[in-house]
């Protein structure tokens, strides 16, 4: 029983890093979109 909940525990971990990190890649794909080219939004650097 409890070989079965650790197993259960651990694929439900390896769920939520793989749709983590899709939702990174996502948001960061997009960024990259809004910042290049003519229509980008303004992108100030720090100083």
């Amino acid at each position: 029983m409890i070989k079965k909940l650790a197993l259960a525990a651990a694929a439900l971990g390896a769920v939520t890093l793989v749709r983590k990190r899709s939702a990174e890649k996502a948001e960061a794909d997009l960024w990259h979109e809004a910042t290049r080219g003519p229509q980008g939004v303004s992108n100030p650097t720090v100083r």
